[in-house]
Parts: structure tokens; C-alpha cells; sequence
């Protein structure tokens, strides 16, 4: 049997913590390893990782928080398995995941990466929706770089993927996206599959959405994803492989024109966010911020209005 090391960034997720590890170490595929990180938290996420005494768990203590994209490269070096998988400190696996995901690879010895489909949840466990994203590797990337129809989270990948493509490209830290940047390139030497079960539970938490959103960068990231997955087809290499910084930088400054030159635009930007990521009440928090920084825009109230009819 293959050693699977499944990765868990952790900060401050002390209320969904145990479901996490239980659903890992609860796995029907048994040969793995967990390897856990936590990231300077301020709640109790430090003690309840100490509480486990299963020898296949690996824990790693941040002193300074680094952010989830420097924590996943720590743990990926730190992986000595065959193959990796993700597992969010606040979403959980189904117990067979592991197991169906790595049948996939007995199937086709070119497959990279495995993902799966998801459900998503709330806070309290309720479930929003199931996804159906396309399966087979063409299907996939007929999509991208428009629309991303795989769930990164998802992934069980080999380890040889990894040593290949290298980590998250720290250029997207703290910015998010670094994993839909990191797919387009593995994309690029590996084929990528979805299998139809649903085998991960990711939970939409306001905290996580707010989180997302701290800076006018986080709204356009996806764009940079886009612009360097497009330069790569056109030439071979990108502005962050050839070091050519400036030029990307000019890019994000040409995105950031219409949040810097109309504050309002930020706060409607992330209230469409919130709503179609299922936060309604908080959408309709940053329309009111919209609307009071730019009271003349009509469109602001009717989006309003229909928020507001859409939460009732």
C-alpha cells in the first residue's frame, strides 16, 4: 500500500478542528500520515492538536503566523509519501475518499492529480448545495482559464507532481488563488481527473469569506491566474518564471484602476462575493457601505433590493 501524507494548514479553527482529524484518521485507506501545522492561532487549535496520541500524525508549531500558502509549502517539503492530500482544519472528508481517490490512480499510471466532487456547508453542518464539476482531464481544462470547474481542496496528487512543479508560488501569498494558480501549471505536464463522488465537505463560514477579502487584491487574484496561465500559452513562460516582476506589477496596478478611482466599487465588488457565496445578510452590510459611499448610483439600490428579497 502507498503512503498518502494528507497536509493540514491550521489557524484559529478550534470548532471544527476534531471533525477534521477524525475524518482523516477515520479514512478506510489506513497507510497515511497527517501532517499538521499550526500557524501561531490564538485559540485553543494548539491544545486540541496535542490531545491525539496516533503515532501517524506529524505536528509542526508555527512561532509567527506565515499564512496558509507559506504553511502549505513548510508541509509540503515535509511530506514523505507517495502521494499528498489537502484537508482544511475547518472542512472534512468522507471516510472513503482517500480510498476511491487512489483506485483512480491504479486505472490510469499518467494521472497527476484525483479531485473530487464536494458539499458544501454551513457553519452548523447543513448542507447548501453538491457540486458537478466536469470529470475527464479534456472536459476539465475546456474551461480554463474562464471558469475553474475542480475544487483544488479535493486533490490527491502524486508526490512526483510536487517534485516536478514545486510549491505554491509565493507571489500569491496572502492574496489568495495560489491553488488555481498552482493547478494551470500542473495542468500544463500532468492530467488532472474529477471522480463524480462527492468525497469532501466544505464549509462556507462567513469568517473564511471575510478573511478572503481583506484587500483590493484578494478581489482581482483570480486575473492574475488568468494573465499568467495566458502568457504561458503565447510563450512558454510567464512575467513571476522569467522574474520580470515589473510587468506584473504594472498589470495589477491597470486591475486595481476602478477600486482606487471609485471607492464604492470595493464594497460592491465584495457584496456580490458574500451573496453568491451564500452570505446574504453580510452582502447586504457592504451594499449599505456602497450605497453611502456613492448614494446617486441607482444600480447600487436596486442590487440592494434584490439581495434583500433574496434573504427574507
Amino acid at each position: 500500500m502507498k503512503l498518502i501524507s494528507v497536509i493540514m494548514p491550521v489557524y484559529n479553527a478550534e470548532n471544527y478542528l476534531r471533525k477534521a482529524i477524525d475524518s482523516i484518521l477515520n479514512q478506510t485507506y489506513q497507510n497515511i500520515e497527517l501532517l499538521i501545522a499550526d500557524d501561531a492561532s490564538k485559540d485553543r487549535t494548539k491544545t486540541i492538536i496535542g490531545s491525539y496520541s496516533d503515532i501517524r500524525i506529524r505536528t509542526f508549531h508555527n512561532e509567527n503566523n506565515l499564512g496558509y500558502l507559506k504553511t502549505c509549502n513548510q508541509l509540503f517539503s515535509k511530506a514523505t509519501g507517495d502521494y499528498i492530500a489537502f484537508q482544511d482544519a475547518d472542512d472534512y472528508s468522507d471516510i472513503h475518499r482517500l480510498e476511491l481517490q487512489i483506485n483512480a490512480f491504479s486505472d490510469n499510471s499518467e494521472l497527476g492529480v484525483c479531485g473530487s466532487n464536494y458539499i458544501a456547508i454551513k457553519d452548523s453542518g447543513d448542507e447548501i448545495f453538491c457540486s458537478l464539476f466536469p470529470l475527464k482531464f479534456d472536459e476539465i481544462m475546456s474551461y480554463i482559464p474562464k471558469n475553474f470547474y475542480i475544487h483544488p481542496n479535493t486533490f490527491l496528487f502524486k508526490k512526483e507532481v510536487y517534485e516536478t512543479i514545486g510549491g505554491y508560488r509565493e507571489y500569491f501569498d496572502r492574496i489568495g488563488c495560489e491553488d488555481y494558480d498552482w493547478l494551470c501549471l500542473i495542468a500544463e505536464k500532468f492530467p488532472i481527473i474529477t471522480i463524480k463522488d462527492a468525497l469532501y465537505y466544505y464549509r462556507y463560514s462567513e469568517n473564511s469569506i471575510t478573511r478572503s477579502f481583506k484587500s483590493r487584491r484578494n478581489l482581482y487574484s483570480l486575473e492574475l491566474v488568468k494573465f499568467l496561465y495566458n502568457q504561458r500559452k503565447e510563450t512558454g513562460t510567464d512575467a513571476l518564471h522569467s522574474g520580470n516582476i515589473k510587468q506584473i506589477i504594472d498589470y495589477e496596478a491597470e486591475l486595481d484602476k476602478p477600486f482606487k478611482n471609485d471607492p464604492s466599487f470595493f464594497y460592491f465588488t465584495i457584496a456580490k462575493k458574500f451573496f453568491y457565496e451564500g452570505a446574504k445578510k453580510k452582502a447586504l452590510e457592504f451594499m449599505k457601505k456602497a450605497i453611502i459611499a456613492k448614494p446617486y448610483n441607482l444600480k447600487y439600490y436596486r442590487d440592494f433590493l434584490f439581495f434583500l428579497r433574496k434573504t427574507i
